[in-house]
């Protein structure tokens, strides 16, 4: 089995300097969020540490490292979705992870999807909040998921699909159904 030590010196060589800094970002802020909410704090930071380990591959390379998945067409046409769902396959060749709780945080923390585990939230609002983040609804996102995952959940679905709104992107079913689950 891969040690912390080892992932985080793999993981330097397949991302950029920036990327890997915004990854321990996300470790450290996974971790917080795990220590608040009563989840499991180890897996919290490997999920953070390699949300990302696939982002840096070109879109091909993303494709065939997921492997003969079924994905929406929806996720095939973007790097933007396609490296969460090749990120958990290659935390699991590569990194050699194989906690399913763990490997659903790293696919799902793009789009979310309904009945999402709380470390897969835990993750996905890690990833928007950690400390290097910066735009202009960071604070407000921060305060909602101090508050709690579900208030940091309602609040980052619905500025992640006014986002894709406003860029007149396509909207994976996925991110929809999370958004309506999260108003009921």
């Amino acid at each position: 089995n891969m040690d912390r030590i080892q992932m985080k010196e793999k993981l330097k060589t397949m991302l950029t300097p920036r990327r890997y800094q915004h990854s321990i970002g996300v470790m450290n802020t996974a971790k917080e969020l795990a220590r608040k909410f009563g989840a499991d704090e180890g897996k919290a930071e490997i999920a953070g540490l390699l949300h990302d380990c696939a982002k840096c591959m070109p879109l091909s390379q993303m494709t065939k490292a997921a492997k003969n998945e079924k994905l929406d067409p929806v996720m095939k046409e973007s790097k933007a979705l396609m490296h969460a769902v090749a990120g958990a396959h290659v935390a699991q060749d590569v990194y050699d992870v194989h906690d399913p709780e763990v490997l659903g945080a790293i696919r799902w923390h793009t789009t979310g999807h309904a009945n999402m585990t709380k470390l897969e939230k835990i993750v996905y609002l890690a990833d928007m909040i950690s400390a290097e983040r910066d735009y202009p609804d960071v604070d407000v996102m921060r305060e909602k998921a101090a508050e709690s995952l579900n208030a940091g959940m309602a609040y980052a679905l619905k500025y992640s699909l006014i986002k894709l709104v406003r860029r007149e992107a396509l909207i994976p079913h996925h991110t929809v159904e999370a958004y309506n689950e999260v108003l009921t």
